[in-house]
């Protein structure tokens, strides 16, 4: 049974422990500031960063990109040729990985997003390290899978995994935020209009996920000739929503750019 270890127990730290902790078959430890985040996850306390790396031989590092170098340089005495270290922090390279860790061990990125906490995330993983072996990249591959959906990037392409998906969850919740003042200034009350957008949005993912037709097929089949569905389409048509989403996911590019720099 593999020991798998993560450092930083909050929304993605947290969220990974927990799914890992629902699907067995390891044993699981943690390390937070605070240890009351670790408590309620059920899995076993570790002391210290480095503690944990000894007894871990998979090493998640949730913590934030300013924080990494330091943390690698925390954990490498405890680092050996058996290990994995992965890292979840934004803009913080495979580069930079080796030598934090001074090439003594595999190192890879993995890049989730926010609906881990509920079980359903969205990762990518790069294994571009040419020191980790085809049965570690298929245990890990096989372990975040059980996660919710895991795809291998190229590094190259983890900026528009990050800007796309990563960020996307909050673009998402801000239409939906829209959506929820307009049903309140219907007349509806919040938290009825709220559960009930939480499930159209839910069903209409399901209906992306389920149907090979376009995103642009899917919605004409909800506009009725002139009814009242295209009405509110052409609005943000005319509003040019979809530019600005596309200008929204390019921003938070250049950002992600900006921190890797």
């Amino acid at each position: 049974m593999k020991t798998v270890g993560c450092i930083g127990c909050g929304n993605m730290g947290g969220g990974v422990l927990r799914g890992l902790a629902a699907r067995g078959g390891c044993r699981l430890l943690g390390h937070d500031h605070s240890r009351s985040k670790v408590d309620a996850l059920g899995v076993e306390w570790a002391g210290s960063p480095l503690e944990l790396a000894r007894r871990a031989e998979v090493i998640l590092l949730a913590v934030k990109p300013y924080q990494m170098e330091a943390m690698l340089e925390e954990i490498r005495p405890a680092l050996d040729a058996s290990k994995v270290v992965l890292s979840l922090a934004a803009a913080f390279s495979l580069d930079k990985l080796r030598k934090g860790t001074a090439g003594i061990c595999p190192v890879v990125r993995v890049m989730p997003n926010l609906p881990v906490i509920v079980g359903r995330g969205v990762f990518a993983l790069c294994f571009d390290d040419p020191v980790l072996s085809e049965e570690q990249r298929g245990e890990l591959l096989n372990m975040f899978q059980s996660l919710g959906r895991a795809i291998v990037l190229p590094e190259a392409q983890f900026p528009a995994f990050s800007s796309l998906v990563g960020c996307g969850p909050a673009f998402v919740f801000l239409f939906m935020e829209g959506l929820l003042n307009a049903g309140i200034t219907m007349g509806l009350k919040a938290p009825a209009a709220r559960e009930l957008i939480a499930a159209m949005v839910e069903g209409s993912a399901k209906l992306c996920l389920e149907s090979p037709e376009s995103f642009a097929d899917l919605r004409v089949k909800v506009c009725s000739p002139a009814g009242t569905t295209i009405r509110g389409v052409n609005h943000l048509e005319r509003c040019a929503v979809p530019g600005h989403v596309t200008d929204a996911v390019l921003e938070a590019l250049k950002r992600d750019q900006e921190m890797a720099r």
